[in-house]
């Protein structure tokens, strides 16, 4: 059996002119990234580890998640393929899983993310929003065969009541 969770990364700033790599998070968007890890952080702690995006905005959220739920840093790591907005790249990078591990973290963007969980889904998945996860739960074993995952999701305005 394997999970993955998706998280797409709180909600980031355009006050500045810079590379979309480099974006950093709004202040609401700290607050809502901590809110949620939080409120799930049970849910969070489950896992054995996170992977993220390189982007600033995806690694600020995964710094702040793991900081949250007391997630050991040494566990986190970055993987240049996970800053995409095409869902064909991120079901590659899930297929590439060291099987060892049977629940991990993703945190990086979307569209990618939106459409790789609902590719991955038994149940049509909404839209991410910033801050907001979704995670699948697969009955095989071996992460090249997953497929028709179950799915839960956490969405930020629940976290932010």
């Amino acid at each position: 059996m394997k999970e993955l969770m998706f998280l797409r990364h709180a909600k980031s700033s355009w006050e500045w002119s810079i590379d979309d790599r480099h974006r950093p998070l709004q202040p609401k968007g700290i607050k809502a990234i901590t809110a949620v890890a939080q409120y799930w952080k049970k849910d969070f702690q489950a896992f054995e580890t996170i992977i993220s995006s390189p982007a600033n905005r995806a690694l600020h959220t995964t710094t702040i998640l793991a900081h949250e739920i007391g997630f050991p840093f040494s566990q986190v790591s970055i993987k240049e393929a996970l800053y995409s907005f095409n869902s064909e790249d991120i079901l590659r990078q899930v297929k590439q899983l060291d099987d060892a591990y049977a629940k991990v973290i993703f945190v990086g963007h979307n569209p990618a993310f939106s459409y790789a969980a609902d590719y991955l889904s038994v149940k049509a998945v909404e839209e991410l929003k910033t801050a907001d996860w979704i995670s699948l739960t697969f009955a095989q074993s071996k992460w090249a065969e997953v497929a028709n995952g179950q799915p839960t999701h956490g969405r930020k305005k629940e976290a932010l009541k």
